[in-house]
């Protein structure tokens, strides 16, 4: 096989002199513009920082007879050829698309690309797309024999485990930490890593996993959700799609603000240095916790900030795993002692007997709480509370978690089923209300929220009688009245 592939590092000037074709079997032209944006700010972003090379990635071509097919990259290298178009050069017109979905998408990616290069590059095009076509290059892979184009393309698109959509952002963020030295880079990747797998086993005894990975609990739900929720969208599944939700701007020495909207978090970006530089120690920032932050905490992230690509992004995520631990996890310690108590007794169905005590805080749901409906709505509760927290502190929610409980499980016990979809559309309220709020005071909506939706269940509530959860009617008496009973 190995006398049959041949690889090697070339520019994009020089692939794309090649005589390349896209066989017959290819798919589509597929991509969207924020695929195609993607690629143009990283083009830009390398340029900006003087890089000599910029590897945009790998092509697999199927060589026949002075023929190299396309077998991968189309997307990327199709692109190029409309951006290349947009700067004014001639191109290559022996390249067919046999598909009209190929059409819309060069139709209306030519579009984008000549509306981006006209309202954001600084320079002109013909610079620009001298960088591009010099200064960057593809991994390219001959191939000679077709089925062995086939195997490298399947390999090279996920055959076996896929990464998870989160890691996808890793290798963006350090890549983005062109002012940060190698040293910083490497706590950051064991940072990451090591909240893929949180060793659980000195809080959670006996713990059959003995790891847990906040990072895709974070990513896919009280992150990405609570995002999407404030935003007054439905909220679904995250996904390698969704990934851009996280990607943001650069904010260096290099990279100042391009837009006004930036001004914030360049500010942000210099009062932190300021900070931790001359004025930690001799003026106390406010924390979340009661009884203090520590360092892991960054005191001037909120979930709802634009992202600041690079340190700042990471300092953004160890933030809400070191949060999120302290909430959800180490349920036995003393911080918020008090809603964890809750949470463990109502959301994952624990009793608080002294016989299920002594058996340790658990993480996971036990009995009818892991039915589906329920996971949904617990989910859905814990980024309310996620946001809550991260807004008012421990003293915010202290006061509120009970009524946004009875918010959220009040759904539970008035509609016969609870699908995933109905709960991605439920909450943008309660999120506007803890968004909008300024003080405490403010907060008093959700109370009042709930009066409403309680009154107009009021029948539903009184009928309920086939509630199957153990002990039901402390619940039931529970989001009614707000007493806590015995469970």
């Amino acid at each position: 096989m190995e006398n049959n592939v041949a690889a090697k590092i070339v520019s994009i000037n020089e692939v794309m002199n090649l005589n390349l074709e896209i066989p017959d079997y290819q798919r589509p032209y597929r991509w969207e513009a924020e695929n195609v944006r993607q690629m143009l700010e990283d083009i830009l972003y390398s340029m900006e920082s003087k890089k000599q090379d910029y590897r945009i990635g790998s092509v697999i071509l199927h060589k026949e007879d002075g023929i190299y097919f396309i077998v991968d990259g189309q997307q990327r290298l199709t692109t190029l050829y409309l951006l290349k178009k947009v700067c004014g050069k001639e191109i290559d017109e022996k390249l067919k698309f046999n598909h009209i979905d190929s059409y819309t998408h060069i139709k209306e990616n030519y579009n984008f690309i000549n509306s981006w290069v006209n309202e954001t590059i600084s320079v002109s095009k013909e610079v620009f797309w001298n960088y591009t076509e010099n200064s960057c290059s593809f991994v390219q892979i001959d191939v000679t024999d077709l089925s062995e184009a086939f195997q490298m393309f399947d390999s090279q698109n996920g055959r076996g485990k896929e990464l998870e959509a989160y890691n996808l952002l890793k290798a963006y963020h350090i890549r983005a930490m062109e002012q940060n030295c190698q040293e910083e880079k490497v706590k950051c990747d064991k940072q990451w890593e090591s909240a893929t797998l949180y060793d659980v086993t000195p809080t959670i005894i006996g713990d059959a996993n003995g790891n847990i990975d906040v990072l895709k609990q974070l990513f896919d739900e009280q992150l990405y959700r609570s995002r999407l929720w404030s935003k007054r969208n439905e909220a679904y599944n995250f996904s390698k799609k969704e990934i851009k939700e996280f990607k943001g701007f650069t904010i260096d020495k290099n990279h100042l603000a391009q837009f006004p909207y930036q001004n914030p978090q360049l500010l942000q970006y210099l009062t932190s240095k300021f900070y931790k530089n001359v004025l930690e120690g001799t003026i106390s920032t406010q924390t979340r916790f009661t009884s203090g932050d520590e360092g892991k905490i960054n005191p001037f992230v909120n979930i709802n900030q634009n992202i600041v690509n690079g340190k700042p992004f990471f300092d953004f995520i160890e933030t809400y795993v070191e949060i999120y631990k302290r909430m959800f996890i180490d349920l036995g310690t003393y911080q918020l002692a008090e809603f964890k108590g809750f949470f463990y007794k109502y959301c994952l169905n624990y009793g608080d007997t002294e016989t299920e005590r002594s058996k340790d805080y658990a993480f996971y749901p036990k009995g009818n709480a892991c039915r589906s409906g329920d996971s949904y709505l617990r989910e859905l509760y814990k980024s309310l509370v996620f946001v809550l927290f991260d807004k008012f502190g421990e003293k915010g929610l202290n006061k509120y978690y009970k009524t946004l409980y009875r918010l959220v499980y009040l759904y539970r016990l008035t509609k016969h089923q609870v699908k995933y979809n109905s709960v991605a559309e439920l909450p943008h309220k309660y999120f506007d209300i803890i968004n909008q709020a300024k003080d405490l005071a403010d907060l008093s909506k959700l109370q009042k929220e709930l009066d409403k939706n309680l009154e107009n269940e009021k029948a539903n509530l009184d009928n309920f009688s086939n509630f199957n959860r153990d002990k039901s009617i402390t619940i039931i008496n529970f989001i009614k009245e707000g007493n806590n009973g015995n469970c």
